[in-house]
């Protein structure tokens, strides 16, 4: 007699063996006894792993007792017991099995998932044992402190625990980012049912917004800019010099420039064809005089397809982080504040701005979806010297001359009251307007009526004394 643990067999094909009815819902196939029940509102097989008809019939039993619970809002006891055991171990195991996808189920790009498995990978380290369904905020401020303190490298060495110790800065944006990514795992998790609910549903984040270095902290000053090049250039690194200025006249990231070709720039339309990363928008980049300058002398020393190849393997792409290293140095021997590639798009955008640029045309300018908001938020900056220029337009005071020679502005000259009252041909246009029998003549409907009173209420005293004499108004007023 087969006493082995029943399986579920949703859509199980139909084998040469038939079924033979046994008794309600229960029938043999291929020696074995299966159920026909409802699974999710589903009729299917179910295989009692049985061919003791006694043994069955307590399965079929069990099975329409637990749905019965199911439907009431009760737990099943192995359900429960599941879920009070399940590691966040095996979720993570069940979210890299699924492919990792978004809270709305859609697949991510490939970067992402990269990204996201280097911090589960952390994740794993703390939490990996840990109970999913027992997990809290205060397990959460655990991981912090061993995270900041550097218990991650605990096993490496000396010297690459301090460099990557100070590459965390604080630790904290990275912390969030970790439990963030661990928390969609727990999201995933509810959703298939093995979690009631997510344990890191409503936790706070320890990074605060003056922690943060947004990109434009880190953008040169056009003075800064030259002084880079020409470090660069008077080192012989014409490429990194060129990545540079390329950088900052195009508002690109560096991951879309340093995969360009020569195929991608157009000169006669004077644009450059780029594929944007991030889902980006408008696919090219406008060639501004100093952009096209800049090509034609990079075309002439060319000898990759590329524009940006690497130095000792032509076929392929400049290393984004040996670019980042140069750029870093440079900023040391210089003695100017520190650069990075993205600070370079910031450079683009600030400069956009300050001639005269709004933020919804940088923004499809540089094909950021977010729009303008990101563009005021993150990207854009004003330097002093632009706002000095900004603010010498204000006018605090009107300057006017009287008769008697004194300024409007100084104390002597200035009126108690504004001297706007009307003459009297401009009260009596103005009451004959306003009445009702001059608009009842004069306009004829009461469309046309409604109109101009509107049109008369929006005029103030000083505009009356200029429309009074005209002859949209004698005609009302006759």
């Amino acid at each position: 007699m087969k006493t082995s643990n029943p399986q579920t067999e949703q859509g199980a094909s139909v084998e040469n063996s038939k079924f033979e009815r046994l008794g309600p819902s229960l029938y043999w196939k291929g020696g074995v006894i299966v159920a026909r029940v409802r699974v999710d509102g589903i009729r299917t097989w179910r295989s009692t792993g049985t061919d003791n008809p006694a043994l069955a019939r307590k399965w079929l039993a069990k099975w329409r007792d637990e749905a019965a619970m199911l439907r009431n809002g009760i737990e099943p006891k192995g359900v429960v017991l599941h879920r009070q055991r399940v590691t966040v171990g095996e979720l993570i195991d069940a979210y890299l099995a699924a492919g990792m996808p978004t809270r709305k189920m859609r697949p991510k790009r490939p970067a992402t998932i990269t990204n996201e498995k280097a911090c589960l990978k952390v994740a794993r380290a703390f939490f990996g044992n840990m109970q999913a369904a027992g997990l809290t905020l205060a397990d959460c401020d655990r991981f912090r402190d061993w995270r900041v303190s550097g218990g991650f490298f605990a096993d490496a060495g000396a010297d690459e625990q301090r460099k990557k110790m100070a590459r965390m800065k604080k630790g904290t944006r990275s912390v969030d980012l970790e439990l963030t990514i661990l928390a969609n795992v727990f999201h995933l998790a509810v959703r298939r049912g093995t979690l009631k609910s997510n344990p890191l549903a409503g936790r706070g984040r320890y990074s605060v917004a003056e922690d943060v270095r947004h990109c434009r902290e880190v953008a040169p000053t056009p003075e800064g800019l030259q002084q880079i090049e020409y470090w660069l250039r008077e080192r012989n690194e014409l490429g990194a010099a060129d990545l540079v200025c390329f950088l900052a006249y195009s508002g690109l990231r560096i991951g879309e420039a340093l995969s360009l070709d020569w195929e991608a720039v157009d000169f006669g339309e004077q644009v450059l064809h780029v594929q944007r990363e991030k889902r980006g928008t408008t696919p090219w980049v406008p060639i501004r005089p100093e952009m096209d300058t800049l090509l034609r002398d990079m075309r002439k020393r060319a000898a990759s397809h590329l524009l940006f190849p690497s130095p000792f393997e032509p076929d392929k792409s400049r290393d984004g982080a040996a670019f980042n290293h140069r750029l870093t140095a440079a900023c040391r021997a210089l003695g100017i504040g520190h650069v990075t590639p993205h600070g370079l798009r910031s450079y683009f955008v600030t400069q956009a701005r300050a001639s005269g640029l709004s933020d919804a045309e940088i923004a499809m300018l540089i094909g950021d979806k977010t729009g303008p908001a990101i563009i005021a938020h993150t990207y854009g900056d004003v330097r002093p010297d632009h706002l000095l220029k900004q603010a010498q337009r204000i006018r605090l005071t009107v300057q006017a001359n009287h008769s008697d020679g004194t300024a409007a502005s100084s104390p002597k000259g200035r009126p108690t009251s504004p001297d706007v009252s009307p003459s009297y041909p401009e009260t009596r246009t103005l009451r004959m307007c306003l009445s009702y029998k001059g608009f009842d003549a004069a306009c004829g409907d009461g469309r046309r009526r409604r109109e101009t009173s509107l049109f008369l209420l929006l005029i103030n005293w000083s505009q009356v004394r200029v429309l009074a004499g005209a002859p949209f108004l004698q005609r009302l007023a006759q």
